[in-house]
């Protein structure tokens, strides 16, 4: 992945129909300018896809946590906070985005404050691995605007599952119509469909979708494995997290 533009205030983006990045310090991926990572300097939350991928943790089994795609750390950084247990295996492929990630995105605190809670890898992340296994893996792998072709092979979510330990799970941003590929002839609803047809055939009846907007061409996540106990997740989140566990539908291939 190539490093992206970095911008801190979201007045540099005059056509951008809310104020949700007011304060930010965004990091854009591609010639499209796709949101790569994502830092505030006085909250946490981002009002974003990393704050959904922050809901994953407490419906894993113990264990670290593999990122594949870790950007400049948005969601480790999420996690690493709220969550005093987790650990967070990162991998990036692009070195120039660690780079950034540390210099204007706060990583190298973050790396400070855990050094043995946070391990970032430069390299390819479908070769990412530990010894015991992931209690469980986040995906937000985007190459030329849109999901790497990878995505859509059920064999790459097959190797993804043998990684898991017993009760893992996988949650993946899995992009939408509002992602613009570089490629004008990849329409991002297209992939995202193939992508997810790829994991209903190793997850089958174990996908569900979140849709993050109010119209069904929005981005959305994915997430595998047998339904939780939706109460008992909601206790384990911050508040201000609790209505994402309500969003979640399963998948039903079209």
């Amino acid at each position: 992945m190539a490093a992206g533009t970095i911008s801190s205030e979201s007045s540099k983006f005059p056509e951008s129909p809310t104020t949700l990045f007011a304060g930010s310090r965004l990091l854009l991926l591609d010639a499209p300018g796709n949101i790569h990572s994502i830092s505030f300097l006085l909250k946490l939350l981002t009002g974003t896809y990393f704050d959904v991928f922050a809901t994953f943790p407490p419906i894993l089994p113990p264990g670290p946590l593999g990122i594949l795609g870790f950007g400049a750390g948005s969601a480790a950084k999420l996690i690493l906070e709220l969550y005093p247990q987790g650990v967070i295996h990162g991998w990036e492929l692009d070195p120039a985005v660690i780079g950034v990630g540390r210099e204007y995105f706060g990583l190298a605190k973050l790396e400070r404050q855990y050094p043995d809670r946070l391990f970032i890898y430069v390299g390819n992340a479908l070769s990412a691995n530990v010894d015991s296994g992931f209690s469980g893996l986040m995906v937000d792998l985007f190459s030329k605007g849109c999901l790497i072709p990878e995505l859509q092979d059920p064999d790459t979510w097959m190797k993804m599952k043998k990684k898991l330990r017993e009760g893992g799970r996988i949650m993946v941003n899995v992009g939408g119509s509002c992602v613009e590929a570089e490629d004008s002839r990849r329409d991002g609803k297209v992939i995202m469909e193939e992508t997810l047809k790829a994991m209903e055939k190793v997850f089958p009846g174990e996908v569900r979708v979140l849709n993050l907007g109010s119209r069904k061409d929005d981005s959305s996540i994915a997430v595998t494995g047998g339904l939780p106990d939706l109460d008992l997740w909601k206790e384990n989140l911050p508040k201000s997290l609790r209505f994402y566990v309500d969003m979640w539908n399963p998948y039903i291939v079209v």
